[in-house]
């Protein structure tokens, strides 16, 4: 008997130190909302954070998190919790936590001194020092855990310089003061080994456009979301961001307002939903009283503004990231279209110098339909301002009688060899009208279409009284015509003609806003290329410039029997 009560006691203790969820109901208490101490049983949210270090570990990847939520969904004492576990019953670990301002910090490390005041003695480490900013569980002759839990506020740029941490969690990043957050997340990166019994999470609300935690979160390799299935119960989806570097080790995590089951009011007898809220419903199946808690929390926590609640408590990734200026489309659509979005059917890449298209799984062409005998399309193309900026070039292809998005290509490469690309990409899309924008850099690229005697870009007729009418090559996008092209997306997005098919066309629309100053662009950080793009061949179909080309080239093969020359540079200006 005596030998079967040990052995009990050891699978116990061996569940106490491996089973997070198991411990943190036993040993830590928490604070409700009416002040009263409870244990620390996990909600909605911190359930599938386990589920997601769980996932993670039988993943073979290490705890490297970046996660965005909405107000109040427990992920901080979640964390504070996890690393006070890791710390107390493990030795030689030491944790830190870095907030945003020294508030926040005090009261994070008094959850973490809560936990260990109420954790049942047989389990509470014995503590060397306690004070404002550290907790260490040792003893004076240095035979106790010889672990720690260290607390801070993010103004020092070298917090953390030289110290050995296992575990890092950095709360509220988007709040850090802008001037100091590269350089303290350095600092404090380089102290943790690339080891799987560590854990670096990031969390935090969004705040704006743009910072160390925006460009991390959609950097992020592994994504994982909570969404309401057809039943409305919570479920959690994994996806691998294909954009992301293959080196990067991180994985970004969402979690909506809609998840917790307390976020629900009372529908009254004449509820009836708002065309916003019949398209909130169908996209994330909201019932109505989720949906008279978003108008109740919307008027009460966000002083009726919209916006706010958005920032607060997203529905999605995108939404959480409001900054000044207003969406120039209707994001919710276009949140239902990217999803609805469908994948291509086959990526290619270029061999610039043979004109071949060769199929690659990552090849930058993504083609949703094959060009089909007969068919006549058009290429709107925006040049990129250069590659030291980091944008990008971008070429879509649209059939000209349906308008519908065949293909587009989009990546990085300099301005001649995006005009050889778009070549034989007209030539791949029997000899497509090609539009490139000429403005900056796409001066160059039209320039090297007209050198290979590419038959069919587009050209503009300007009247230059009393000077004979000059013919222009390449599509300007100056203050009048951005306007103007733009205007067309928004009328056939809203009329839904406008046969888009790529998801990140429609993620770059989203992010897509009139500024203060009434341009209308893409936010700070974000790009919009591929809406511009879009943009001109649209445009460009509007125009209908189509004619029967006198030029044999477009019959008999790329640049045959034809004698035209390259236009002089004034044709660009």
């Amino acid at each position: 008997m005596e030998n079967n009560k040990e052995l009990t006691t050891d699978e116990i203790l061996k569940k106490f130190t491996s089973d997070f969820k198991f411990y943190a109901s036993t040993c830590l208490k928490i604070q409700n909302e009416e002040s009263q101490l409870i244990p620390f049983e996990f909600n909605e949210t911190q359930y599938f954070l386990s589920q997601i270090v769980d996932d993670l570990k039988s993943k073979n990847l290490p705890i490297r998190l970046i996660i965005l939520k909405s107000r109040r969904k427990g992920v901080s004492t979640w964390v504070e919790g996890y690393f006070y576990h890791k710390t107390s019953m493990r030795h030689n670990k030491y944790a830190v936590t870095v907030t945003h301002e020294p508030e926040a910090t005090d009261f994070i490390f008094k959850m973490t001194k809560r936990f260990h005041q109420h954790c049942p003695k047989e389990l509470r480490p014995e503590v060397k020092y306690s004070n404002m900013k550290l907790l260490e569980f040792n003893n004076q002759s240095g035979t106790g855990l010889d672990s720690a839990f260290r607390v801070g506020t993010a103004g020092k740029e070298d917090f953390g310089s030289g110290q050995l941490i296992h575990f890092v969690h950095l709360s509220e990043v988007t709040k850090w003061p802008i001037n100091t957050q590269s350089s303290l997340l350095t600092s404090l990166l380089q102290c943790v080994p690339d080891d799987p019994e560590t854990a670096i999470i990031f969390e935090s609300t969004g705040k704006g456009i743009g910072g160390e935690f925006y460009t991390r979160f959609w950097a992020a390799k592994y994504c994982y979301e909570v969404f309401l299935d057809e039943n409305r119960e919570p479920k959690l989806k994994f996806s691998v961001n294909e954009k992301s570097d293959s080196n990067n080790t991180y994985c970004r995590i969402f979690f909506p307002w809609f998840i917790p089951k307390n976020r629900r009011k009372e529908v009254p007898p004449d509820f009836k939903k708002t065309q916003k809220e019949e398209q909130l419903a169908k996209l994330y199946n909201l019932d109505d009283s989720q949906l008279c808690w978003r108008r109740w929390a919307t008027e009460n926590r966000c002083n009726g503004n919209e916006d706010i609640f958005c920032q607060e408590y997203p529905s999605n990734p995108t939404e959480s990231f409001l900054s000044s200026g207003r969406p120039v489309f209707n994001n919710q659509e276009l949140l239902i279209l990217k999803n609805a979005a469908p994948k291509p059917i086959a990526r290619y890449e270029c061999q610039i110098s043979s004109g071949q298209w060769i199929a690659k799984e990552a090849g930058r062409l993504n083609v949703w339909e094959e060009p089909e005998a007969g068919q006549r399309y058009v290429i709107g193309a925006d040049i990129a301002e250069g590659l030291e900026w980091g944008d990008y070039s971008s070429a879509d292809i649209i059939n000209q009688l349906t308008g519908v998005q065949v293909a587009q290509w989009y990546g990085k490469c300099d301005a001649d060899e995006f005009g050889k690309l778009l070549c034989w990409l007209g030539k791949r899309y029997n000899w497509a009208l090609v539009a490139p924008e000429r403005n900056n850099h796409g001066i160059m690229t039209v320039t090297t279409l007209c050198d290979m005697q590419y038959p069919n870009i587009y050209g503009e007729i300007i009247i230059e009284p009393p000077n004979r009418p000059k013919q222009r090559y390449g599509w300007s996008t100056n203050k009048a015509t951005r306007y103007v092209m733009i205007d067309n997306l928004i009328e056939i997005v809203r009329d839904k003609t406008h046969g888009i098919q790529c998801a990140e066309t429609f993620e770059e629309m989203m992010n897509f806003k009139i500024s203060i100053e009434g341009r209308m662009e893409a936010e700070k950080g974000q790009n919009d290329d591929r809406v511009i793009s879009i943009a001109i061949a649209h445009q460009v179909r509007r125009l209908n410039p189509f004619k029967r080309s006198k030029n044999k080239s477009l019959e008999d093969g790329f640049g045959a029997n034809t004698k035209r020359q390259p236009p002089p540079m004034e044709a660009f200006y």
